[in-house]
């Protein structure tokens, strides 16, 4: 391993294997998520196939809610009112779900980020940090 620090058993990566996994995963979907999540070998991977998960999921409430308008909910006397609430419903949870999941994983790397520069220092310039 040389010099690499590891927090929590996994480097810290940098911002590059972050984009790289956030592109896999968005690009192909869920599976694109579960290749970059299981062989994650890094936490910048890890989070970045997490923040790809969660524009996946944000990209998914956007279609559900589309395909809504999509089937005609143009107006007439079918009482599809409650069916027509319960897809927003749906679609805003998955939107609120994916952005928590962006937030997340975005501070998780950053939190690790600064506790791989905390480590990396000197003991005196730890302190001052602190």
């Amino acid at each position: 391993l040389g010099d690499l620090i590891l927090i929590e058993g996994l480097p810290a990566g940098n911002f590059m294997q972050f984009a790289w996994n956030l592109l896999i995963s968005v690009t192909f979907q869920f599976i694109g998520f579960m290749l970059t999540y299981l062989f994650h070998t890094t936490h910048a991977a890890k989070n970045g196939s997490r923040a790809g998960l969660g524009i996946t999921l944000i990209q998914f409430g956007f279609y559900v809610r589309s395909r809504k308008y999509d089937d005609g909910e143009g107006g007439g006397s079918g009482g599809h009112g409650s069916e027509g609430d319960s897809v927003d419903i749906i679609s805003y949870i998955l939107m609120i779900f994916g952005w928590f999941i962006i937030i997340r994983s975005v501070a998780d790397y950053i939190r690790v980020q600064r506790m791989e520069k905390i480590i990396a220092t000197q003991p005196t310039a730890a302190e001052e940090m602190v």
